[in-house]
C-alpha cells in the first residue's frame, strides 16, 4: 500500500488505509448506545417471554462491537500516531468520545451483575465488583483530566463548545450507576458494598454539578442565535444524558442504602441503620428531581432536531446521515432507564407505560442508525471514501480534503 509524506505524516491512498485514517472516536458511540439498550431490555417492567434472552444477545453484541472499535482505533494510532495526536489536540469531540470506551465497559459490567452474576457461580459477583473498580479508575481519570484539556490546552472559546463536552461527566455518572447495580444485583456483601456506594456518591457529586455548569455554558452559546448544522444538532440530546444517568444513579444508590448495606456495616455516625432511611429517601427524591431536569433537555433536543431538519436549506429531505446521529441513542437510553427505575421505585403505572413507549422509540432510532451506518459502510461515505472501496482512485492530498 503506497504512502506519501505530508507534514511528516504518511498519508494513505488505499481505501482501507483511508478508512482507518478517518476512523474517529465517534465510532465508540455505537457500542455505547447498544450497551444501554441491553440493560433496558433486561429491566423493562413489561417483559415478554424471551426478552431477557434478547437482552443478553444485545449484551454480547455490545462486547463484540466494542472490541472491534478498539481494535480499529488502535490500528489508527499505530499506523498514524501524529494524525491522531493532531486530532486529539484540535477536536473536543475526538477527546470526549474516547470516554465512550469506559461508559460502554460500565454497561457491560452492569449486565454481568444483572444477568449472570448470581446464575453462573460465586466468582462472577466478585468479577463484576473488581471490574467496576478498574473501570471506575478510568472514569475518574477521564472526569478529572479531560475537562482540564478542554479549558487549558484547547480553550476554543464559548462558540466552539459542543454538548459532547459532557461525555466525561456522563462517564463518571455511568460509573456511579454501575456501582449501584453491582451492589444491588450481583450479591456482594455489605463490607464490599459500602466503599462502592461512597465512591459512587462522590462521582455523582462531581458529575451533576459540573454538568449543570457546562449546560449553562451551552445555553450562553444558544443565545447567540447561530445556525448549527444537523450533525451538531444531534448532539443536543447529550445534554439530557448527565441528568438521566444521574437520576438512575441516585435512585439505585438510594435503594441499595435502604436495603441494609449501611445497617450491616454499622460504623461511625453516618454508616448506620438510623442514617440509612433518610439518606436513601433523600437520594431517591434527588433522582426524581434530576430526571425532571433531564426531561427538559430531552424535550429541547427533540424540538431542536426537528426544527433544524425543517429549517435547513432543502428541508428534511436534504438530511445527510453522519455518525453524530448515534449521539441520540445513549442519552435517550439512560433517560429511559431512569424512567424504568422510577416505575419500580414508585410502582407507578404511568412511569411503566412511559418507559415502555420511550424504549420502543429508542429501538426504532437504534435500528435506523444501524441501517444507515451499514449503508454508509458499504458505500464508504461514512468513512469519507468519496470513490467507495475501489482501489486506485485516490490521489495524494485528497485525504486532507476529507478529514
Amino acid at each position: 500500500m503506497p504512502h506519501h509524506e505530508t507534514h511528516d505524516t504518511p498519508v494513505p491512498t488505499s481505501p482501507i488505509c483511508i478508512a482507518i485514517w478517518n476512523f474517529s472516536s465517534q465510532w465508540f458511540l455505537i457500542p455505547q448506545g447498544t450497551g444501554v439498550i441491553a440493560i433496558i431490555l433486561h429491566q423493562l417492567d413489561y417483559q415478554f417471554h424471551g426478552l431477557r434472552i434478547i437482552s443478553v444477545i444485545v449484551w454480547v453484541y455490545t462486547i463484540v462491537l466494542l472490541a472491534l472499535c478498539i481494535s480499529v482505533y488502535l490500528a489508527r494510532i499505530f499506523m498514524y500516531p501524529r494524525h491522531v495526536a493532531r486530532a486529539l489536540r484540535a477536536s473536543m469531540v475526538e477527546v470526549s468520545c474516547l470516554t465512550s470506551v469506559s461508559i460502554t465497559l460500565t454497561t457491560i459490567i452492569q449486565m454481568i451483575a444483572l444477568a449472570v452474576a448470581q446464575q453462573w457461580g460465586a466468582r462472577w459477583p466478585m468479577a463484576s465488583y473488581v471490574l467496576w473498580w478498574i473501570n471506575t479508575a478510568m472514569a475518574l481519570i477521564a472526569v478529572m483530566g479531560i475537562p482540564y484539556i478542554f479549558v487549558k490546552l484547547q480553550a476554543p472559546g464559548i462558540k466552539a463548545v459542543v454538548p459532547s463536552v459532557l461525555l466525561p461527566l456522563i462517564c463518571a455518572l455511568t460509573s456511579a450507576a454501575g456501582g449501584g447495580v453491582v451492589c444491588e444485583y450481583s450479591g456482594i456483601g455489605a463490607r464490599l458494598q459500602v466503599p462502592t456506594i461512597i465512591v459512587a456518591y462522590l462521582e455523582v457529586g462531581v458529575g451533576i454539578p459540573l454538568a449543570m455548569s457546562f449546560a449553562d455554558v451551552f445555553i450562553a452559546r444558544l443565545f447567540e442565535r447561530e445556525f448549527m448544522p444537523m450533525e451538531q444538532v444531534y448532539q443536543d440530546m447529550i445534554l439530557c444524558g448527565p441528568f438521566g444517568q444521574g437520576s438512575f444513579a441516585l435512585l439505585i444508590l438510594g435503594q441499595v442504602v435502604r436495603s441494609g448495606a449501611f445497617a450491616e456495616y454499622n460504623r461511625g455516625s453516618f454508616l448506620t441503620a438510623e442514617a440509612a432511611t433518610p439518606i436513601g429517601y433523600a437520594s431517591q427524591l434527588a433522582g426524581l428531581l434530576s430526571w425532571g431536569y433531564g426531561t427538559f433537555w430531552w424535550s429541547y433536543a427533540i424540538i431542536s432536531i426537528l426544527h433544524t431538519a425543517i429549517k435547513q436549506p432543502g428541508g428534511w429531505r436534504r438530511i445527510q446521515y453522519s455518525l453524530s446521529a448515534w449521539s441520540l441513542v445513549f442519552p435517550w437510553g439512560v433517560y429511559t432507564n431512569a424512567a424504568v427505575q422510577l416505575g419500580k421505585v414508585m410502582d407507578s403505572p404511568a412511569f411503566k407505560v412511559w418507559s415502555t413507549a420511550l424504549t420502543i422509540i429508542l429501538l426504532i432510532i437504534w435500528i435506523a442508525n444501524h441501517i444507515f451506518t451499514i449503508k454508509g459502510l458499504i458505500t464508504g461515505q461514512i468513512l469519507s471514501l468519496q470513490h467507495g472501496w475501489r482501489a486506485g482512485h485516490y490521489q495524494v492530498g485528497e485525504v486532507d480534503k476529507q478529514v
